[in-house]
């Protein structure tokens, strides 16, 4: 909104001073300006943004966590005001024989792990709900595994771990507190994408 601002205080300062060099007379100051002027000016109504973003639903091959998930949709779900700024990928890291990858939000973070082999989708979720300040709820239906739970501090923490493409994926949520319905709707959420 800032720029759309100053895109048209430009555009105004340089009518003025091209009508005021061009030594035009009063006649000409006194026509009225083009309704296209008046529509622009008018304020629009605040309104939800139409996601653009088309997810990645299981990907042969996973190249980044963005691609699950996108912001507006991620707002939507958390009923939270959507905020401008895109997420951010950030670079793989190599873990054992898979790779992770992580997407920072302006709500949260996505982290998805995918690794080769058999490892268990229930071994997966137990190491990672050792972040966790009560018991781990469970996700039926999100996944081959699935829960959430409340983190350190003010964090709900959604985890989905399962096979797909010949490896093991996992995706975990670090997020405000959230309620219970809006966990669940996320795990399988991610359950379908993964």
């Amino acid at each position: 909104m800032r720029s759309l601002r100053g895109i048209l205080a430009a555009a105004c300062l340089l009518t003025c001073v091209a009508a005021c060099s061009s030594g035009t007379t009063t006649t000409a100051a006194s026509t009225p300006p083009p309704p296209a002027t008046t529509s622009v000016s008018k304020p629009k109504p605040t309104t939800t943004p139409t996601p653009t973003f088309t997810p990645a639903v299981s990907p042969a091959k996973l190249t980044g966590a963005c691609p699950l998930l996108g912001n507006v949709e991620l707002a939507q779900l958390l009923g939270v005001a959507w905020n401008a700024r895109e997420p951010s990928e950030m670079p793989p890291e190599p873990i054992g024989p898979g790779k992770a990858f992580r997407c920072s939000y302006p709500v949260g973070e996505l982290y998805v792990l995918a690794v080769s082999g058999g490892k268990s989708p229930d071994a997966m979720l137990k190491q990672l709900q050792s972040e966790c300040d009560d018991a781990a709820k469970p996700v039926p239906g999100a996944g081959e595994a699935a829960s959430y739970c409340y983190g350190k501090g003010y964090s709900s923490l959604v985890m989905v771990a399962k096979h797909a493409h010949g490896q093991l994926r996992v995706a975990e949520v670090e997020m405000g507190r959230s309620r219970a319905d809006v966990c669940e709707s996320l795990a399988k959420l991610l359950g379908e994408r993964l």
